[in-house]
């Protein structure tokens, strides 16, 4: 090698690492704003929930009754103290014998070990996003991976201090995802997703992932979300009781605290909530009319993605966020997984036209813009997030559909998967 050659790979490394020591640095400050947010807002609102039902178990009670009646006494009051106010305990009865199991154990060490799985979980799925990286776009797009901690879909929010257990299941069934890009094997993403709907069913939505990325998976998809409706469905006939009490607590969460999600379906329902008319069953048309053209594009890109179009790389952000757009009710937990998946998306979009740093002005830009007028009220906020999301997936969709014109030469079958 030339001593030119050499001072020119040195000089390539030294700005490596000075890149690698900028992110490492980025990530020690992310972490370090932890404490400083818990002074002014106390975290952990959902694992209080949590605690508070296997409290409600243990001492013998419905949760679900417990909670309710706590919501009643706190907007009976004509003042409401400070503070968030008390929330549901809104999962399946399926899931009580877990918590009893849980709260078998000593509170230190069910803690110690929610809160290790949780920040697993939380980056566990910043790392699966940050698989679809080009190396070209890794030493710009590496520095926006600790922001969206903070940023889920974009706009500030201190939601991952909250605890839910969504950030656990989003990170095990995008591992297990991996899994199954990299070896073929499925079946730990269906039992993934298949738990992660006994907690939220919604989630069972995600078993489209193999079946639009994988081959012969139409039939394991199939029975997955056979057994999780099946789950649900025994549900009342299991606990009759706990069931009823259980929808009950999810009509009282929508009526006190209007969380239906930023989704288009939950907008509309919040919209027809806040004018007293009822949002069922006009929401489940509003859902179908989009959901149904979304999995449609969505499987038709998938088929170009099987004959070779495009990469896994250029696929997934696309691929995972029209799969985020079929949950009905989309909570700032179910984007985290995908915001850095769409700074990718509205890169790619704008590489089209314009430079790395230009790119970079324009992204900030719409940070800027988009929070400054999120931040202005909570609805505000939901109504800013959901129309930006069908804006990424349209940007996101673009591209692909014109690599998947009959004019389009098919990439070699080992990149599609690389």
């Amino acid at each position: 090698m030339s001593t030119t050659s050499a001072q020119a790979l040195s000089a390539s490394d030294r700005c490596a690492l000075r890149s690698n020591r900028a992110i490492v640095i980025l990530w020690v400050l992310i972490f370090a704003a932890v404490p400083i947010a818990v002074v002014f807002s106390p975290p952990g609102w959902d694992v209080v929930v949590y605690r508070n039902a296997i409290r409600s178990l243990k001492a013998g009670h419905d949760p679900y009754l417990d909670s309710i009646a706590a919501q009643k006494v706190y907007y009976s009051q004509a003042v409401h103290p400070a503070g968030d106010p008390p929330f549901n305990y809104v999962y399946s009865p399926i899931t009580l014998p877990l918590l009893r199991l849980i709260g078998a154990l000593p509170v230190w060490f069910s803690g110690g070990l929610y809160w290790l799985a949780y920040i697993a979980g939380v980056l566990s799925a910043i790392w699966v996003a940050t698989l679809a990286l080009e190396d070209n776009e890794r030493p710009y797009l590496l520095y926006f991976a600790p922001l969206t901690i903070y940023f889920p879909g974009g706009l500030a929010n201190g939601i991952v201090l909250g605890g839910n257990i969504a950030y656990i299941f989003y990170g095990v069934v995008l591992l297990a995802a991996v899994l199954g890009w990299r070896r073929g094997t499925w079946i730990w993403f269906y039992l993934a997703v298949l738990a992660a709907s006994c907690f939220k069913a919604p989630l069972l939505s995600l078993t489209v992932i193999p079946l639009l990325s994988a081959r012969k998976q139409w039939i394991p998809a199939s029975i997955t979300t056979v057994a999780g409706i099946a789950l649900f469905a025994a549900t009342p006939a299991i606990w009759p009781a706990l069931f009823r009490h259980y929808l009950q607590s999810l009509q009282f969460q929508f009526n006190y605290n209007h969380d239906f999600g930023s989704s288009p379906a939950g907008l509309f329902s919040d919209a027809l909530h806040n004018r007293g008319l009822p949002y069922s069953p006009a929401c489940i048309f509003i859902y179908l009319a989009y959901a149904i053209p979304d999995f449609a594009l969505l499987l038709y890109l998938s088929r170009r993605f099987l004959q070779g179009y495009f990469s896994l790389k250029q696929w997934m952000p696309v691929l995972l966020l029209g799969v985020i757009l079929l949950n009905p009710r989309l909570i700032e937990y179910d984007l985290a997984p995908v915001t850095l998946l769409l700074v990718l998306i509205a890169w790619r979009f704008l590489a089209v036209f314009t430079t790395p740093l230009r790119i970079i002005l324009c992204l900030a830009l719409l940070f800027l813009a988009t929070n400054s007028i999120a931040l202005q009220s909570w609805q505000l906020g939901k109504l800013t997030q959901g129309p930006l999301l069908i804006l990424y997936f349209a940007a996101g969709c673009w591209p692909l559909l014109k690599q998947s014109l009959p004019a389009a030469v098919p990439v070699p079958v080992i990149a599609a998967y690389s």
